[in-house]
């Protein structure tokens, strides 16, 4: 065969601008359509790629055919417009059973037309993956600036189920971030909607004044990054993980989290010292212990750093049940948010509880969060899917919080003994 008939070959086995879609059954709108990864989509990889940090398309080929298929429980589709086949945009699915989240890109410089794919897109991806698919429910999330998302979102009976305040950062300022819910209707019929479900408050609700800075009189603790009144920060060290693993033998608190977990030494070990080599790091962790004898208590976090919309999410336990109660989860969280605000210089934080775990609704009150609504149906428990309560916590509402005097300080201690 000739070079120009081996041309001519191959440009009739290539579909036509504007003709991708045809033959699809699925997925395609009025404008656009949607579609798996193909490796050529490599060329417009800034296009459908959430990053900050546009890469050459050499290397999303290789993401493609290296990562992208070895993903487990993560999908990515892009949205092409319909007239001429050119990417501009994705949804990134995640199953973690009962839920499907939703993550969405579309290329910032399409602007408001872009908004619209983004909107037509949603209407068509959601109702496939719930109503085609029979997933129970699915969670995206939209700034509260994008209106064409969110009516499109209202016109298919998603509801709205959170508010998260100022969370993104936008042209000149910042925007809520708005979580919405698609739920199976089956699934309702049978278990009834998640949103009538209570959930039982605790506390008064009124944040508790921050705990004093301190001036050190001598050299801080070794290795210290945080020191309050009774309580210092510091990295976890491989001598930490042999007290972890037998702490979480001993948790006689089952409703804390989604169940007890059990570590082992060797597990905990390299599960933290992988999160101290991630560059730049997303999920900070840190040992909470007394100044009094260097002794380790528990541990407070910061996880899903976003250092674009400089938000993330906290964690926090006292591993030892015997220092519960008497305020030192409360002045490592302090410390935390000291370092989460003044450090990292993070906007927002945010945290979520089940709802069988009052204990830490109210100590999460008391550190000054706000409720920012709820998310449903997160995993099973109890012969049903349990729900989560989500707060949230400014950066400029911690730093207006009163601080407390010494005494008081003390006068706390002094109680829980």
């Amino acid at each position: 065969m000739s070079e120009q008939a081996a041309t001519t070959d191959e440009a009739s086995k290539t579909p036509a601008p504007g003709t991708g879609h045809a033959g699809q059954t699925f997925l395609v709108g009025d404008e656009i359509y949607i579609r798996a990864v193909e490796t050529g989509d490599n060329k417009f990889g800034v296009s459908w790629k959430d990053t900050i940090f546009p890469k050459s398309t050499e290397w999303y080929e290789t993401w493609i055919k290296e990562k992208m298929v070895k993903e487990k429980r993560r999908a990515t589709y892009i949205i092409l417009r319909k007239r001429d086949d050119v990417p501009v945009g994705s949804i990134r699915t995640r199953r973690q059973d009962p839920l499907t989240q939703i993550d969405h890109w579309i290329d910032p410089l399409y602007g408001e037309r872009g908004q619209l794919w983004l909107a037509e897109a949603l209407g068509l991806a959601i109702p496939w993956l719930v109503d085609e698919q029979h997933r129970p429910l699915v969670r995206t999330r939209v700034a509260a600036n994008q209106d064409a998302a969110i009516t499109q979102l209202n016109a298919l009976g998603a509801r709205q189920i959170a508010r998260f305040r100022e969370a993104e950062k936008t042209w000149g300022g910042r925007a809520d971030v708005l979580v919405f819910e698609y739920l199976n209707r089956q699934w309702v019929e049978r278990l009834g909607d998640p949103n009538d479900v209570s959930f039982e408050r605790s506390g008064s609700g009124e944040g508790r004044p921050v705990p004093p800075p301190i001036e050190l009189s001598s050299d801080p603790p070794l290795n210290a990054v945080r020191v309050g009144p009774r309580v210092y920060l510091r990295p976890f060290e491989r001598k930490d993980a042999p007290l972890a693993a037998r702490w979480s033998r001993q948790e006689p608190d089952a409703n804390w989290d989604s169940g007890r977990f059990m570590y082992s030494t060797a597990g905990y070990e390299v599960w933290n010292e992988g999160l101290q080599k991630e560059d730049p790091q997303k999920f900070v962790r840190f040992a909470a212990c007394l100044r009094e004898n260097d002794e380790l208590i528990g541990m407070v976090g910061i996880e899903h750093i976003d250092y674009l919309h400089r938000t993330a999410e906290t964690e926090s336990i006292m591993h030892r049940a015997d220092h519960r109660g008497g305020g030192y989860g409360t002045e490592a969280k302090h410390l935390l948010f000291d370092y989460a605000f003044n450090t990292l210089n993070l906007h927002a934080l945010r945290s979520v509880v089940i709802f069988p775990n009052t204990r830490s609704a109210a100590a999460l009150r008391k550190q000054g969060y706000q409720e920012a609504g709820r998310m449903h149906w997160h995993f099973p428990a109890n012969g049903y899917f349990e729900n989560f309560i989500c707060f949230d916590l400014l950066a400029s509402e911690w730093r207006s919080m009163p601080r407390a005097s010494m005494n008081g300080v003390l006068a706390e201690e002094e109680g829980a003994r």
